[in-house]
């Protein structure tokens, strides 16, 4: 099994290749006579003598001696021979530093002049102390070999451990010129780093100066900020805080509209740059309190907007991983803090440029905060301190790596695919991270540049071109490279471009040609064509409660009587009154003619008033004014209970019609009157479960610009943006269309959901979603930017 893997490694160079094993023909040649002919025409794969193939056998086993054979580690590497012959040492100026991650031991080595940090395990850092000038790189190999050879790091990780010690310039070279390459390589590292910052809009640095001075000096108001106290009074002032946010949300979130207006813009711009000073000086007060050094200081370009930030790899050399875990949340502790404050000022505040400046703090020390730094799926502060937290260095490339393992082992059928992953719930963590990562950046950035959109068009397009580029471009095109070219996937690059160009095919023909439902769906509410609200048109107190919830009634059936022994004496004080007066025109007639007219006239109104209390004494009694079910949740507890004239009492729903009244925007409307709907389902809040059929749908062509319920606006929690300068809870600030969708009463259940809101299902047939995506896009520019 050894003698087929040299064979594989060997016959798997191409002829332009062949100069990569310069190294072991040589040694070859000198112990053996042999001739480079010989090498050659055995890479080929031509017939070779016997006694050849047995020496190239016997000479690995005789080097290699007892080591056991790891192909995930590159045993033996073709770009050896480049480095076997070379003297190198770790840097005298490198300090080194021992730290447990899971229970395995690693060193973290720091170079304070470079300010460089890297981690090594125990393989690694055995290879590594045991360099030096008196030996080549080969002999401190075997050295470790013999040693222990089960655990020596194979020829490919140790290239690949040195070529990235060296770009940090932690390997000194006996060399006179050793000086210079330092200075060139440092030159070197600098002009690819603001290459690659180039790319990315978002993380973009310039470092500007060393702070480690002053932290000095303020060292005790470090350690007072840091204390248990200042603790406790954090804790305290996080819950006030919060009982604030949780009776103001409605306030908050209304006043989160303007906060991109361009009005807005430079007093936002203001808050964050004192936010995130203080946030940057809360890590940097963590980093001192534990011994750390704070050499940088500089500008972070967000969003193409400078903000502040400090460079906090210090904290890699900390052994303890719960310190590592408060200087990464540090930052956001600090901000929290001023989050607190902010919110306390806005809430007592009465309003003018204070409360503004109060909003806007708030927003960006806890909205950004979240979207942001405490999130683990970005790089910044969460991701840190989950990463310690799970003693999981290096947590976003070694998912990277898994998933690129996954992809190797299960898709192209590369055996030799090696993974980070040691246990199941690394599987598990790497896999997730990976996918979710990736995924809440593309709809984190794509939020932002819509949001950004709606005020700053131009900004938004040079955002969302650098979003593509570095988000979109640069990944499928590093993925193609990978592909074609890359080493690791040599014997298995004709199924994996196969696959590759099979799997892009049929995506692109799923996309553009394959027919999907074409579907949208509005809000609207549910509601009887026919129904009637009962009240009682008489005051009253309830006497006997006759129709039940849910009973079916007909029209004149009794629902509750009341009764009002005021309205009973007003009825004898009307009825003697009119007595009187109908005894005073009959004296006027024989004794005092002119006198009838004045009383007659007052019978007139006393009998008007008399016949009122009647009708009051009868309207103690309501009655059905319509067939229907009667809905009211509250009838059980009306007995015995004052109702106020007009008191609603509950509804009467005729069940022979529903109708769902929907609020179709503009850019859909189009599609209903020049399209055939194939199918319309309704579906309410708080039924998932349960979709209304529809008999018939009826659109009105008229703008409207009044919701047929405020349960649809924002008000009451709907999804219809209203007009909120107005203070009407169903003034919309768009005009909309509506659409009447006649609702078969067949289930029992849908008397009882009059009122309730929900969406409708337009089903408009099958286009595939390139195109569907197209038109999306092309309403999207034509609605907000009128291109």
């Amino acid at each position: 099994a050894f003698f087929s893997y040299i064979v594989h490694i060997i016959r798997d160079f191409q002829k332009d290749q062949l100069n990569n094993l310069t190294y072991f023909a040589d040694d070859l040649i000198a112990k053996n006579g042999l001739t480079r002919n010989h090498l050659r025409e055995f890479a080929e794969g031509k017939p070779v003598n016997d006694n050849f193939r047995d020496l190239v056998k016997q000479y690995y086993l005789l080097t290699a001696e007892a080591l056991v054979v790891d192909q995930s580690t590159k045993i033996f590497h073709e770009s050896w021979y480049r480095i076997a012959n070379q003297r190198i040492c770790l840097r005298s100026s490198v300090r080194i530093h021992r730290q447990f991650y899971r229970g395995e031991k690693w060193y973290v080595l720091f170079d304070p002049f470079t300010n460089q940090y890297f981690r090594l395990q125990q393989a690694a850092y055995d290879f590594i102390i045991r360099l030096s000038l008196r030996k080549t790189v080969e002999e401190v190999w075997y050295e470790l070999l013999k040693k222990n050879s089960d655990h020596a790091p194979g020829q490919g990780e140790i290239i690949e451990i040195l070529s990235q010690m060296y770009r940090s310039n932690m390997l000194h070279y006996d060399m006179a010129q050793d000086s210079m390459k330092l200075f060139e390589r440092q030159a070197t590292k600098k002009r690819k780093k603001i290459k690659t910052t180039l790319f990315n809009i978002f993380y973009l640095r310039l470092p500007l100066l060393d702070p480690d001075a002053f932290l000095k000096r303020i060292m005790p108001v470090i350690r007072i900020l840091l204390s248990k106290g200042m603790a406790l009074v954090w804790l305290v002032l996080m819950i006030y805080a919060g009982k604030i946010a949780l009776d103001h949300f409605e306030l908050l979130q209304d006043q989160a509209q303007g906060v991109l207006a361009p009005s807005n813009l430079f007093m936002l711009y203001l808050c964050s740059i004192f936010v995130k000073t203080i946030h940057e000086f809360g890590h940097s007060c963590v980093v001192r309190k534990y011994g750390g050094e704070v050499h940088t200081v500089g500008l972070m370009f967000m969003l193409l907007a400078p903000l502040p930030y400090m460079d906090a790899t210090a904290s890699w050399s900390f052994r303890n991983k719960w310190k590592r875990v408060f200087v990464a949340l540090g930052g956001m502790i600090f901000e929290f803090f001023v989050a607190a404050i902010a919110l306390i000022v806005w809430a007592n505040v009465g309003g003018g440029p204070v409360k503004a400046v109060a909003y806007n703090l708030f927003f960006i020390a806890s909205v950004t905060t979240f979207l942001f730094n405490i999130n683990p799926l970005m790089r910044f502060d969460g991701y840190y301190a989950l990463s310690d937290a799970l003693d999981i260095p290096n947590l976003q490339q070694q998912s990277s790596a898994h998933l690129k393992y996954l992809l190797e082992k299960w898709v192209f059928k590369r055996q030799e695919a090696t993974t980070p992953a040691t246990t199941m719930r690394d599987n598990v963590l790497f896999t997730f991270f990976g996918i979710a990562s990736s995924i809440y950046k593309i709809f984190l950035f794509g939020g932002i540049v819509v949001s950004v959109s709606q005020h700053f068009l131009l900004l938004a397009l040079v955002m969302a071109l650098f979003l593509v580029l570095t988000m979109l471009l640069m990944p499928i095109y590093n993925f193609v490279r990978y592909v074609f070219t890359s080493p690791q996937l040599m014997r298995v690059r004709s199924r994996a471009i196969t696959v590759t160009v099979v799997f892009f095919t049929l995506l692109f023909a799923l996309l553009a040609y394959v027919p999907m439902p074409d579907t949208f769906t509005a809000p609207g509410i549910l509601e009887a064509i026919h129904y009637e609200n009962a009240v009682n048109k008489t005051a009253g107190h309830v006497v006997k409660v006759l129709a039940q919830p849910g009973q079916y009634l007909q029209v004149g059936d009794t629902l509750l009587v009341l009764e009002s022994p005021e309205l009973e004496n007003k009825l004898k004080v009307a009825d003697g009154a009119l007595n009187e007066s109908q005894n005073q025109f009959y004296q006027a007639l024989a004794e005092t003619p002119e006198n009838m007219d004045p009383i007659a006239k007052r019978i007139d109104v006393m009998a008007q008033e008399y016949a009122k209390y009647l009708n009051d004494r009868e309207n103690l009694v309501v009655r059905a004014g319509i067939s229907g079910v009667w809905v009211s949740p509250d009838a059980r507890n009306l007995e015995g209970k004052w109702l106020p004239k007009g008191d609603s009492l509950g509804i009467i729903i005729d069940t022979s019609a529903f109708r769902f009244v929907a609020v179709i925007p503009q850019e859909e409307v189009s599609r209903i009157f020049s399209s055939s709907m194939r199918k319309l389902s309704v579906k309410l809040k708080g039924h998932a479960f349960l979709e209304l059929p529809v008999d018939s749908v009826q659109a009105i062509p008229m703008e409207q610009n009044r919701l047929p319920s405020a349960a649809l606006g924002w008000y009451g929690g709907g999804d219809v943006e209203v007009n909120s300068s107005r203070g009407d809870p169903q003034q919309t600030a768009e005009p909309f269309y509506e659409v009447r969708a006649r609702i078969s009463a067949r289930d029992e259940r849908i008397p009882l959901l009059q009122g309730r809101s929900g969406k409708i299902r337009f089903h408009l047939g099958y286009t595939p979603l390139l195109a569907q995506g197209y038109r999306k896009v092309r309403q999207m520019l034509q609605k907000y930017y009128r291109v």
